[in-house]
């Protein structure tokens, strides 16, 4: 038996929706406006970074450095400036240090994840008093050659 929606009495008319269907579609709105704004907070983040010298050591266009011809001159003029210069008793140290790090993040509302990966390389130039090259050494850890 319908609801009538005249005054008239008749029963044949369509029927009225009740208030409750209403209240559900608003409620259906505020929940997915809701789930919309917690979407909203979460991210992901990539990120690289690159610190130090240029690692022009590893450039194959770079002159071999020989031991015991090398000068001091020679290496600053081939990598630029070292990172540090460390005066030992006896001998000067160049330390050379390129650092890259990668970071990748997941940020959710309740539970974030963050992995990074950072990688070294270095070159070490020791010389005598008289500035020669005595030895060096470049890590075995290769950060590509920047560009």
């Amino acid at each position: 038996m319908g609801i009538c929606c005249f005054p008239c009495g008749v029963t044949h008319c369509t029927p009225v929706k009740s208030p409750g269907f209403m209240k559900t579609n608003y409620q259906n709105a505020i929940l997915s406006l809701l789930a919309i704004c917690l979407l909203s907070l979460t991210a992901c983040v990539s990120k690289r970074n690159e610190m130090g010298v240029r690692n022009y050591w590893r450039d194959p266009a770079v002159p071999a450095f020989e031991k015991g011809r090398t000068t001091e001159s020679d290496v600053m003029h081939a990598l630029g400036p070292p990172s540090q210069v460390i005066a030992l008793q006896e001998q000067t140290l160049f330390y050379y240090l390129r650092e890259q790090s990668r970071t990748k993040a997941m940020i959710l509302l309740i539970y974030n994840q963050t992995r990074q990966q950072i990688d070294y390389d270095r070159a070490i130039f020791f010389f005598n008093k008289q500035g020669v090259l005595t030895d060096f050494s470049y890590s075995a850890e290769a950060v590509p050659l920047s560009k």
